[in-house]
């Protein structure tokens, strides 16, 4: 048996590394996305008085 464990290993270790090439941009995408889905949703804590339409213009009404 002691003939096998280094293939065995061998096997273990190419698995590991060939999930971690394989997992690792399907990871940074869906880190990305879920940037942009919080960035798109509705910040359900943000005062009813402050909205996205308030950062950009003045207080007449005018655009900055």
């Amino acid at each position: 048996m002691n003939e096998y464990n280094g293939v065995i290993l061998l096997a273990l270790i190419g698995f590991a590394a060939l999930a971690a090439l394989l997992l690792a941009p399907v990871y940074r995408f869906l880190k990305r996305e879920e940037k942009v889905a919080e960035a798109w949703t509705e910040d359900p804590y943000r005062p009813a008085d402050e909205s996205p339409e308030d950062e950009s213009t003045s207080e007449e009404g005018a655009p900055v």
